[in-house]
């Protein structure tokens, strides 16, 4: 890990389900709000491993300021994580933080930007626009249908049950009254982590019961004794 350790206060907009794991990916997901009016900033962390598992959230009401430093601290504890913020006002002073105050290592890049000057937000970062929104979307939904996502946060899925196509308008987002800050945090690691996926670790075998194993052995005595030679080959225990 990166040697920070943070005290977590039950009382404090930080939520962990899961400590950070040495040698383990994470991705962050970062929707900013101005920190006055209905929205609010949301990170979202999840693991890289399969099934992508929401780990932390962290959900309140701050300055681009206190943001900015806020994710710095969060993405370092988790392993130095890659960080993919929306782009779109007041997210960009976010993202220009953590690149040029901060100097975090690990920032969402779009492939278009790769051989730009990287010195200003436009260069980091997602921009959401009704467009990549459906991509985002798109990628959420082969995921859960894969049952390769593991959700913990209840207001996390209290705002996926209220994100939906407003008609009238020819958008998404959230029902009136009601937010979706949660939802886009939530998108926006999963598709960090679509980047850099790792596979699930494999479980250690279970030594075979004596029972079992004497079942086994029945079994390929049994086989062996009413199979020609050339068909042995093909019966696999």
């Amino acid at each position: 890990m990166s040697g920070i350790e943070l005290i977590v206060n039950p009382n404090a907009p930080t939520r962990v389900f899961q400590r950070p794991e040495a040698g383990e990916a994470y991705s962050i997901g970062i929707d900013t709000s101005t920190g006055v009016g209905q929205d609010w900033t949301v990170f979202q962390v999840f693991t890289n491993r399969m099934p992508f598992t929401q780990v932390a959230t962290f959900r309140a009401k701050l300055s681009v300021v206190d943001a900015a430093e806020a994710a710095n601290l969060l993405g370092l504890w988790y392993n130095e994580a890659l960080i993919t913020c929306e782009t779109n006002f007041p997210g960009n002073a976010v993202q220009d933080a953590l690149v040029l105050q901060y100097r975090y290592p690990h920032n969402y890049q779009a492939e278009e930007h790769l051989d730009e000057d990287p010195n200003v937000s436009c260069k980091f970062g997602f921009k959401t626009t009704q467009a990549s929104k459906w991509l985002l979307i798109r990628e959420f939904e082969e995921e859960l249908k894969a049952g390769n996502i593991i959700l913990r946060d209840k207001q996390t899925i209290d705002e996926f049950m209220t994100y939906v196509y407003i008609e009238d308008r020819s958008k998404t987002g959230a029902v009136q009254g009601m937010n979706d800050d949660t939802v886009i945090a939530a998108m926006l690691a999963l598709h960090g982590c679509r980047l850099f996926p790792e596979r699930p670790k494999r479980k250690k075998a279970e030594k075979p019961s004596e029972e079992n194993a004497q079942q086994r052995a029945l079994m390929k005595k049994f086989m062996d004794s009413i199979l020609r030679p050339v068909d042995k080959k093909k019966i696999i225990l």
